[in-house]
């Protein structure tokens, strides 16, 4: 083995990190809670009590699962997945970890509404107690769980309460302990790295994967050297597949036939996490949370872009703008906040000028920030048979010869659409008809596949507005003579 893998043990990225909190808070702790612990236990011990207390906390737990957060309505905790290393005797060891995965769990106490919001590792942040900027993951590898904390309150400026640490044997003992979890993969991926230990081969299709070939689905980020690429590859698809996989391992714990389990599930998810949160405080989590369903957790990834810094290394620089909306969104839980992250084109589909214009002026002071203005559409008429006119001949051959045929003029919306190409909440139409004052629309989906990042907002919702709009507000109607830019034209 060369010298400078002795000098520098090579880095495993863990994958996904929050599968074991979220295991103990969504599904299988309220059953845990009940049957041993006390209270005040903090993770990683446990004693037996007696029934009358068993029976204490069970009412305690159903009447006020709360108590274990006093004064709060709304937990965020930051989960941390810890890369392992590899000495060159082929011995784990974690001492100068670094997170290879970063997400902070906002928990809704009050109205029962999870969010995670992914922070990249390579993003560029000031380290915080250092007076030196660098890639994000070095905050816990210089200080701990608590200057990771620190570090990113300062980048995002939302504190985190609570904090979870977990390597990547967490997530193959939770899997193999589930029983394995079905997911879809998307694209071909193949990585081996002896030295690293991992060996990914995934074809597409959906699969049952056991623990191995589930580290190896959250952790695939490039082929094999000199092999062909995947699209897959990259930090962003990776992220997106911690989710995809998250969500499968809420899924099967939450449907396990034989509940008998939860016991032993729990205690392999609290043998493989550090945290200051205590039992009581999970299993009151659990108790909370315990109808919520995996496609009910919102998820997203602050958005940014990649750059180079000055001796090479590559870094990514989050979008202040964006990452802010996110925060208030999922992490503050300010509803609105989502007005900043979906892109709006208003189309005029009447023959009242200007009508486009003033729809763009009201969602705009509604508080929707890219709104513009798409120009006139007209809805295309089929084509359609003239009275008299046959709609198919039989010549003497035995043939039939096409109808003939006329095309009507295109026509005005008398009902406005909206196209809803996949927005991040399915709020958002609402709320667009909300701020242009009206009840009903004719509402269009697209089926809602997630772009390569996953989750980040699509191309945008596109309305079409119809006579309906203008007589809920007479108002938008403007002077007569007035184009406001609406000269353009479009069909559908």
């Amino acid at each position: 083995m060369d010298q400078g893998k002795k000098k520098i043990a090579k880095r495993v990225s863990i994958g996904l990190l929050l599968v074991v909190c979220v295991l103990v808070v969504f599904g299988l702790g309220f059953l845990k809670r009940i049957l041993t612990a006390s209270k005040n236990e903090h993770t990683g011990s446990g004693t037996s009590t007696s029934i009358g207390d068993t029976i204490k906390q069970a009412t305690d737990l159903a009447f006020n699962p709360t108590a274990g957060f006093p004064g709060q309505d709304r937990v965020n905790i930051l989960c941390m997945g810890i890369d392992d290393n590899w000495t060159d005797t082929d011995q784990v060891y974690t001492k100068d970890a670094r997170t290879d995965t970063l997400f902070i769990l906002s928990l809704d106490l009050i109205n029962h509404k999870i969010s995670m919001l992914s922070i990249p590792r390579d993003t560029y942040a000031h380290i915080a107690g250092t007076s030196h900027s660098f890639k994000i993951n070095s905050a816990y590898q210089t200080g701990g769980p608590e200057r990771a904390v620190q570090t990113v309150q300062e980048l995002l400026g939302v504190h985190a309460d609570h904090y979870m640490v977990l390597n990547i044997d967490a997530t193959k003992k939770m899997v193999d302990a589930l029983g394995g979890v079905d997911v879809n993969v998307e694209h071909e991926m193949h990585y081996h790295d002896a030295w690293g230990h991992l060996s990914i081969d995934l074809m597409p299709g959906e699969q049952h994967l056991d623990g191995a070939q589930a580290v190896g689905f959250a952790r695939y980020r490039h082929p094999d050297a000199g092999k062909k690429g995947s699209p897959e590859d990259g930090d962003d698809r990776r992220m997106y597949r911690q989710h995809v996989l998250l969500k499968g391992m809420i899924g099967k714990a939450k449907n396990l036939a034989n509940v008998t389990q939860a016991p032993h599930l729990i205690d392999v998810g609290m043998s493989s996490i550090r945290t200051d949160l205590t039992r009581g405080q999970l299993y009151d989590l659990a108790a909370i949370f315990k109808g919520v369903q995996p496609d009910d957790i919102k998820t997203a990834s602050i958005p940014g872009e990649d750059f180079r810094g000055p001796d090479g290394a590559w870094f990514f620089r989050p979008d202040a703008p964006k990452s802010s909306a996110y925060v208030d969104w999922l992490i503050k839980g300010d509803e609105t906040a989502i007005r900043r992250l979906t892109p709006i084109v208003v189309k005029n589909g009447t023959d009242i000028n200007g009508l486009a214009q003033r729809a763009v002026r009201q969602l705009i002071a509604y508080g929707y920030t890219d709104v513009r203005n798409g120009g006139t559409t007209r809805k295309i008429a089929a084509p359609v048979v003239p009275a008299g006119t046959p709609e198919s001949e039989t010549s003497m051959t035995g043939t039939a010869t096409p109808p003939v045929t006329a095309t009507a003029k295109p026509a005005v919306y008398e009902v406005t659409e909206l196209l809803d190409s996949g927005v991040p909440s399915p709020d958002v139409v609402r709320d667009i008809l909300t701020g242009m004052q009206m009840m009903n629309a004719q509402v269009l989906r697209r089926p809602n596949k997630p772009n390569h990042l996953g989750w980040t907002p699509p191309v945008n919702v596109t309305v079409v507005l119809g006579k309906d709009y203008a007589d809920a507000n007479p108002e938008a109607a403007p002077d007569a003579g007035t184009t406001t830019g609406e000269t353009g034209s479009s069909s559908e």
